[in-house]
């Protein structure tokens, strides 16, 4: 028998030690409901836990974000339903001023309440906003870039790739343009006599001349008149006309027996699109009258007709009298699209597809492809520099260059929402602009019968488009719908998972607690036992 070391007593000492390090382990289990309290209790497990809970708190958050997407499709779709709102009225508006029962009056106010109506679509465009960004102003479209300036993207939808897209424009759109068959007659001091007077219409709009008007008041009444109509009228040197290759020379006679100076042939040239390319005339005796449409395309036109032959002569208009025993229709013309075709290159068109094929309405470019692909951009009406012979009932070109066009279309610009826990896991919400301007409805014109049946279409087109955009928009609603129950389920299994890995099973633990505990128990009574053997030494030492 030893007395100097108890291997017993340090036998039992170690298994006490093993069953209070479980005890205080089952007891932490317990008290946490936690199977994994440290790294230490399971390193694996641990890593693949804290892995679990990051995704968790990142579904978590995704579901937030795709709740705040859904404000912004809300905040957007009610503004939307407003501006739709305003386009039934104008539908009625536009009907009511389609019937010839109206007179002048009527249609003006009718006319003071349609823009009153674009003011506000534009108003609601520009201040519909979610956390300071704006909504409908185009901001969350799309950006397109172009190597022309003011070529402006209507449209272009998700499925095209971002690359850049080519367009050659062959010949510029023009107004419907009316020029009078011959020259004023009337001087500064001339007025109408009494068999002169009468009235000029312009697409059914009356413009009355009174005896005693002077050639200043006739002029200023047809101007007048030709804007409420939706276009202009101002009088041009016929010798200075809108075709640069046909410019006069410097020292040649006038009409007006004037010379052509030097500035005359300068004015000649780069005048824009704002007059059609044509100079307007300072004077008016020896001029030519000039009707034309603010817009372009062959949807465009004018009907200038006089009811007294004699005030037509007299100012040059003498094809707008039409008597009544006559087939004439007095002066008429017509608009002209804009004419395009794709730019190749060695061959092969850039950017898009060879099922891809190219509409045009007006100065608006619209290419459409397989699965639903559209680009659509409107671009300025003087971009290829065309050159046109105005005389006739449709615009002819004397002469054109091709202007290439090339639309960068990029990713840029749309609000993507995260709506995962991981890298690019996004919804991408494409909002094209709504403005009067998208719309087609800041020109409308129901000042004649023709204008009143042009600005339905126009409305028509303008309400199919809010449709198109705000069942976009229903998609995405749709889309986030989905997604947030998508997410939920899943934070419902990875949380399940967590818990399985993470959380005690009471019943299972309290039975090794109570195990833990009879044998600490245990242990401690025998480790008593064992400190007691060495005492046994004592009877043989006496």
């Amino acid at each position: 028998m030893r007395i100097n070391t108890n291997i017993s007593a340090m036998t039992v000492n170690n298994s006490l030690q093993r069953a209070q390090n479980n005890l205080s382990a089952s007891i932490e289990r317990l008290s946490s409901g936690y199977k994994i309290n440290s790294s230490a209790d399971d390193p694996a497990g641990c890593a693949i836990s804290e892995k679990m809970r990051m995704q968790i708190r990142g579904l978590n958050q995704a579901d937030n974000n795709a709740a705040d997407g859904e404000s912004v499709l809300n905040t957007a779709e009610g503004a939307l339903q407003e501006i739709n709102a305003m386009l039934v009225r104008m539908k009625e508006l536009t009907v009511q001023a389609a019937n010839d029962v109206n007179s002048d009056q009527e249609r003006s106010a009718i006319q003071d309440e349609l823009n009153s109506i674009n003011e506000e679509i534009d108003r609601i465009t520009s201040e519909t906003e979610f956390n300071t960004q704006p909504l409908l102003n185009g901001n969350l479209s799309r950006r397109v870039y172009s190597n022309v300036q003011n070529v402006v993207n209507l449209s272009v939808t998700d499925n095209y790739p971002a690359g850049i897209y080519g367009i050659t424009v062959t010949q510029d759109a023009r107004q419907a343009i009316a020029v009078g068959d011959g020259n004023i007659a009337m001087t500064s001091t001339d007025t109408i006599k009494k068999d002169e007077v009468g009235s000029i219409s312009i697409n059914g709009y009356d413009i009355n001349i009174a005896e005693g008007d002077d050639l200043n008041t006739v002029v200023s009444k047809l101007m007048a008149g030709a804007d409420m109509t939706g276009g202009k009228m101002f009088v041009t040197d016929p010798s200075l006309t809108n075709d640069t290759s046909d410019k006069p020379l410097e020292g040649t006679k006038k009409p007006d027996g004037t010379t052509v100076s030097a500035a005359d042939v300068a004015n000649a040239t780069g005048k824009g699109t704002e007059y059609a390319g044509y100079e307007p005339a300072t004077t008016y005796t020896g001029n030519k009258i000039v009707f034309m449409t603010n817009e372009y395309g062959s949807d465009m036109s004018l009907d200038i007709t006089c009811s007294n032959q004699k005030l037509a002569q007299k100012l040059g208009l003498g094809s707008a009298y039409v008597r009544p025993d006559s087939a004439d229709k007095g002066i008429q013309a017509q608009g002209s699209d804009v004419q395009a075709k794709f730019t190749e290159d060695s061959g092969e068109r850039v950017g898009f597809s060879n099922s891809a094929v190219i509409s045009t309405s007006g100065t608006v470019i619209t290419i459409n492809d397989v699965n639903n692909r559209e680009f659509k951009f409107d671009v300025p009406g003087n971009v290829a520099g065309t050159k046109f012979d105005d005389t006739g009932l449709n615009p002819s070109a004397t002469s054109t260059s091709e202007k290439k066009i090339e639309q960068e279309v990029t990713d840029v610009g749309r609000m993507s929402i995260h709506i995962g826990a991981n890298q690019d896991q996004v919804i991408v919400i494409d909002i094209p602009a709504v403005t009067s301007y998208t719309l087609g409805t800041d020109t409308i014109n129901v000042m004649t019968s023709v204008t009143s049946q042009q600005a339905i279409a126009k409305v028509d087109v303008a309400i199919g488009r809010v449709n198109d955009v705000r069942s976009k928009i229903g998609a995405y609603s749709n889309r986030f719908e989905h997604t947030r129950n998508n997410l939920g389920v899943s934070t419902e299994n990875a949380e399940s998972a967590l818990s399985t890995m993470m959380d005690t099973d009471m019943a299972e633990e309290m039975t090794n607690y109570t195990s833990m505990t009879v044998l600490t128990q245990a242990a401690t009574s025998i480790l008593s036992q064992a400190n007691e053997r060495p005492s046994t030494v004592l009877q043989i030492l006496q």
